[in-house]
């Protein structure tokens, strides 16, 4: 299971803005943190990664993607890739703006070069309706949900992503602009960013009880079965009348035998298919 569904994390905007009390974020239940390697060059996070070995807490990199005319940067991407295998951590890809309007072309790119890695995908509260998501399923997203930028309730921010496809979301929690704790609802899994907008009060930022961030496999209300069987009326008959029918469907020929498959025409095959798929449905529901 991923990291960001297993407790709460941090993100370290610098490496110098207050941030060296790993020990005290790990007394408040915060058990990742991540190090903006974007603005700063790893080796600048050395002591605090010292520091999160001590306490036992994950460290890993995060940066933001775009480049200077926000368009998702590659090398910036890859260098994120390359800080992550070196310190052997989850990390956070921080993809906003720079994917809108890019269909699935980058979503399916990040997720094919990640790989088997723990990471997940930091983006703006909304999810670009120009933008596929799909390929991101998997990953957990942690929409922004700064209320310095933005008014939405964690719910329908969370449905929404997941009506986009994203399996498991986990919100971000903005420390700025004047916000604190009490604006959010604090049900763990959750991040917040920054560590450096805490003031160094990282109890006051706890959870304060649980979520369910994955989508969730739903069960009848009725306690009836969640398979359901298909039955007599199956429609392959009338299928196969009108496959046969189809000029290029070529019917049993002279070297048929009943008991050898392999020499059935194609529509034999199908139907045989269709009626074992059939078969074992029916059989598992009346299990169920």
């Amino acid at each position: 299971m991923s990291v960001f569904l297993q407790t709460q994390h941090l993100f370290l905007r610098d490496p110098r803005g207050g941030v060296e009390d790993v020990a005290a974020m790990a007394a408040a239940g915060f058990g990742a943190i991540f190090c903006n390697v974007g603005d700063h060059d790893p080796s600048e996070w050395q002591t605090i990664r010292g520091r999160a070995g001590a306490a036992g807490v994950i460290c890993g990199p995060w940066l933001r993607t775009a480049t200077s005319d926000n368009r998702f940067d590659y090398d910036r991407f890859h260098t994120l890739l390359e800080v992550a295998d070196q310190w052997a951590s989850p990390l956070i890809v921080n993809s906003e703006s720079e994917l809108n309007g890019t269909g699935s072309e980058i979503t399916t790119y990040i997720d094919a070069q990640l790989g088997p890695r723990d990471a997940a995908i930091s983006m703006e509260t909304i999810p670009f309706a120009n933008v596929e998501w799909w390929p991101l399923a998997e990953r957990p997203v942690l929409p922004q949900l700064f209320l310095a930028n933005v008014d939405a309730d964690e719910p329908s921010v969370r449905e929404l992503w997941q009506a986009y496809g994203v399996s498991c979301v986990v919100m971000t929690y903005g420390s700025y602009g004047g916000s604190v704790p009490g604006d959010y609802s604090g049900g763990a899994p959750f991040g917040v960013y920054t560590a450096d907008d805490c003031g160094g009060d990282y109890q006051a930022w706890r959870a304060r009880g649980t979520c369910s961030p994955c989508v969730q496999t739903p069960t009848p209300p009725d306690g009836g079965d969640v398979m359901e069987a298909i039955g007599s009326q199956d429609g392959i008959n009338a299928f196969m009348d009108w496959l046969r029918a189809q000029p290029d469907v070529k019917p049993r020929g002279p070297g048929y035998k009943e008991s050898d498959i392999s020499t059935w025409p194609m529509s034999d095959k199908i139907e045989r298919t269709l009626r074992i798929l059939v078969a074992n449905n029916d059989e598992q529901a009346a299990k169920t």
